[in-house]
């Protein structure tokens, strides 16, 4: 049920997101018309606020799925949008709806950083969900755009062998670079040279990067629907040989 859920919330992202800054927006001005419409509208405003919020959490704990997106028409395999992202973005919007409508956008000081604050982040959280924040396997190397920059590696900057798997549910993935001078980066990257992977498995995205790291000659199929099912079939094929090496080998091989 949640699985569909946060499908359904990725695939129509920004007829939610739409429609759900223009409800809150509707929420804080009707709040402002009588007293009996503030209490009405403000529980309805909380309580969608909180299963918003809820419903991030769910997503942010949920396993994520081990696959990428093909899209042919830009050759590339890519992460899916974030649903928690999206869930949040969406909560975000009805906590300020609720400062809105009460009026504690008016004040001094602190009183007034804060509101400002607040929808600064409702903001950078609607574009990211808008816009769809993402790590892109192309060709020509790994990309990750978001609404405050974007970064790109060419497979030759990153060093063979890796990137190694991180914890099984990191919410980042660290790159190591053979040739740091060819990476690419425009506007602001708080995470520098991790890719933010909550919206995949990591172990899964992690064997991906480094498979093509370590086979260059694969590179140029990358985006087709064909190069895909290969892709998957190959780490299926290395997991099972890793796992059976493992289970014949004495315990002092394996540390």
């Amino acid at each position: 049920m949640l699985a569909a859920i946060f499908a359904v919330t990725v695939r129509h992202r920004r007829p939610i997101l739409g429609g759900a800054l223009v409800l809150a927006v509707i929420l804080a001005v009707g709040r402002r018309l009588s007293p009996w419409l503030d209490l009405v509208l403000g529980n309805a405003t909380f309580i969608v606020g909180v299963l918003a919020s809820s419903l991030a959490a769910l997503a942010w704990r949920r396993s994520q799925p081990a696959a990428l997106l093909v899209k042919p028409e830009v050759r590339a395999f890519a992460t899916a949008p974030s649903a928690s992202q999206i869930a949040m973005a969406v909560g975000l919007m009805f906590v300020a709806s609720l400062s809105l409508g009460t009026g504690h956008l008016a004040g001094e000081g602190l009183f007034l950083v804060l509101p400002f604050l607040l929808l600064v982040g409702v903001g950078l959280h609607l574009a990211a969900g808008w816009r769809g924040v993402a790590v892109e396997l192309r060709p020509d190397g790994v990309h990750q755009r978001d609404v405050t920059g974007s970064l790109t590696v060419p497979w030759e900057a990153l060093a063979p062998g890796r990137p190694s798997r991180p914890a099984a549910r990191a919410a980042t993935l660290a790159l190591t670079y053979a040739q740091p001078d060819l990476v690419r980066r425009r506007g602001i990257l708080p995470l520098g040279r991790r890719l933010r992977v909550d919206n995949v498995h990591p172990w899964f995205i992690a064997d991906t990067i480094r498979y093509y790291v370590d086979h260059p000659q694969h590179r140029a199929a990358i985006g087709e629907p064909a190069e895909y099912q290969r892709l998957l079939h190959a780490l299926t094929s290395a997991t099972t040989a890793s796992a059976a090496t493992e289970e014949g080998c004495p315990l002092h091989c394996r540390l």
